[in-house]
């Protein structure tokens, strides 16, 4: 079980599935709205609403920093997954919600 720790200031936090789907949502929502955007970026403003819902559901603070941090994060992620899933011979496995590769495609990918 994934815990969300923000004890001090130099703590990192810890993001659970749960949380990382319901940060999505708020930010598309965010993102839908004009007054929440500048020049394509969300507004200060939008993250400090998006860190107040993240708290109001799940109890603990998720500030400013932390939501960026996360999107950096969740981006270069997602990107390197973009990059696997374009490689022949790799596929989604829908039910367990993972990347589906043989072992011998897979040996051959991380040489």
């Amino acid at each position: 079980v994934m815990e969300c720790s923000s004890n001090s200031r130099n703590d990192s936090l810890i993001w659970s599935d749960a949380q990382l789907e319901y940060l999505i949502h708020l930010l598309v929502q965010q993102s839908r709205l004009p007054s929440m955007k500048s020049g394509g970026n969300l507004k200060g403003k939008a993250y400090k609403a998006i860190g107040q819902k993240m708290m109001e559901k799940f109890g603990q603070e998720f500030t400013t920093e932390k939501i960026k941090n996360k999107l950096k994060s969740t981006k270069a992620d997602y990107n390197i997954c973009k990059q696997i899933l374009a490689t022949s011979g790799f596929g989604w496995d829908p039910t367990n919600k993972c990347v589906d590769v043989d072992n011998e495609v897979w040996a051959v990918y991380i040489q």
